[in-house]
Parts: structure tokens; sequence; C-alpha cells
């Protein structure tokens, strides 16, 4: 038998409140008090709903009395006697969950609950159009709790239907949070998802444009002077546009360049890593200048 993964529990935990407990006593005495099994279900969206003192019945397997009608899509040929209340075990398939409980309902049935026998992932069972005419109420069981609850019935000590009780979770909430959650919290959650990622991706290429900042601080540094200074030579910061005066500092590049240290250490660690002038590459791991034809290159 399969597990459910951690995931898919903790996704239902988080998201998704039991409307509806079964409680099967083991030992058919109706205090259904200590010696009960919980199994988890969930209410339809249509016919009535459970009230606060839950509902009592026999739970009868519609197979074990008409072999060929599993799945309910048809009524009994003879509806069940009315003197007890009868909760009927249909199977999921060939027909709409409406139309089960319809027919359910036409054999005498109190309740009628729909069993899953290929997934272990509890559903909210809704029908399209008029269902005004469905009186009584249902609920759906995952394949696990299905296998169990049918196990339990076809193996009672007297030979008698199993007694169940249908309860009704304190709890209940849970068709306004499917809604709420298939069209707000889904779709929220699913976009800041992609927005983290987007940011993450973001910042990895800017990372890749900048330069480390040990290895700024490694490149030369000079003082300017005037008295110092030769034709030819750049005189003023391309990055701040002020001219260079005495006693300045200048951060030397690879490519010759010279510029205020304070102005070309922000814009190697925050801007880019390549030269404001040239676009070369200060790294030395990559020399290419993306921005430049590889004959204009040799020329720099």
């Amino acid at each position: 038998m399969e597990q459910r993964s951690v995931w898919q529990r903790l996704f239902w935990i988080l998201f998704l409140v039991v409307p509806i407990g079964l409680l099967v006593p083991r030992n058919g005495s109706p205090g259904f008090a200590a010696a009960s099994v919980i199994i988890v279900d969930r209410s339809a969206m249509f016919g009535s709903h459970l009230g606060d003192d839950g509902l009592v019945g026999r739970l009868l397997i519609v197979e074990s009395i008409e072999p060929g009608n599993l799945d309910g899509c048809r009524p009994l040929s003879s509806p069940v006697d009315s003197s007890e209340s009868w909760i009927m075990l249909v199977e999921r398939g060939s027909c709409g969950f409406a139309e089960k409980v319809r027919n359910m309902q036409a054999s005498g049935a109190a309740a009628v609950i729909v069993g899953d026998p290929w997934y272990d992932l509890p559903i909210t069972m809704y029908a399209s159009g008029d269902t005004s005419d469905v009186r009584i109420p249902s609920s759906f069981i995952a394949r696990t709790e299905y296998n169990g609850l049918r196990d339990a019935a076809l193996d009672t000590p007297d030979g008698r239907p199993l007694k169940i009780k249908l309860v009704r979770n304190e709890y209940y909430e849970l068709p306004f949070l499917d809604v709420l959650f298939i069209t707000i919290l889904s779709p929220m959650l699913m976009m800041g998802f992609i927005y983290v990622l987007y940011r993450l991706r973001l910042r990895q290429h800017r990372l890749r444009d900048l330069a480390p900042t040990d290895l700024v601080n490694s490149l030369p540094v000079k003082i300017f002077y005037h008295s110092k200074y030769r034709e030819g030579e750049p005189a003023e910061c391309a990055i701040c546009l002020d001219d260079f005066d005495d006693e300045d500092e200048l951060r030397i590049l690879p490519c010759k360049h010279q510029y205020h240290v304070k102005c070309i250490d922000r814009w190697l660690t925050t801007r880019k890593k390549f030269c404001p002038i040239c676009k070369k590459n200060v790294c030395p791991s990559s020399e290419s200048s993306p921005l430049l034809s590889p004959r204009l290159r040799a020329l720099v």
C-alpha cells in the first residue's frame, strides 16, 4: 500500500479543515465512546448538513445487497427497511456525485458515503445544475479510509451491518476555505514563489557583473600631482567629471585608465566590473570587452 508523502500530509494539515468524522465503534455498543475510529472525510457542497448531534445509522455496502451496483449509479430495485437509518457506502466513478446521492436517497438512505478506490486524496464533491431535491447529507473519503471502512463493514462479529455515527466537526468551514484557497491563496503563493525566484535570479546576474572587493582593493593606486602631470594624460575623473587635484588618490585599472579611488571603487563593486571608458573587464579570469569588437579591443 502506498504511503502518503510528508509534504502531502503537511499540505492538508495547513490548508484544509476536516468537516466530518466517522466514528466506527469496534465493539458494536451504542455509546461510541473510547473504542472508536475516526475516519477523515469531506462533506459535499450539495444536500443537507449534519446537525450538532450527528447521525447514527447502519452502514450498508450497496454492492452486498445488489451485485453490480457498486458505484450506486442506479437506485436499488427494492428500497431498504425504513425502520432504521441506513448510511450507504458507494464507490466513486461511472456517474456524477449528485446522481449517486439521489439514487441512494430514492432507495431509502439517510446519508451517503462515497469512497475513492484509486487515490489517497480527499476532495469536496460538487454538482452542476439544481440539487435542491437532494435532502440527505453525503461525504467523500479517500482510498485508505474507504478500504478500511469497507473491510470493517464486511467483517462484523455478529454478521449484522456495522453501526456508525457521522459527526460534524466543530470547525465546519471547509467549503469556504476551499474556495478561498483555490481562488486567492493558491495564486498568491504561486506568484510569491515566482517573484522570489525572479529576485534571486536578478541578484545572481547582478553579482556576476560586479568585481570582488578584494580584487578592486588590490589594483594599484597613485597620488596625483600637477607638477608631475604629463601632456596627454587624463586630467579629470571620467566618472565624477571633476579635475584631479594635488594629492588625489587615483586608481589605475589594468587598461591604464585612471579614476578617483572612491569613484571607481564604487563603480566596480556596485555597477559594473568593466572600465567606464574602454569597457575592459578588470577581473583576470575574463579579459574580454563585450561592448567592443575584437579588432577594436586589440587597439585598446
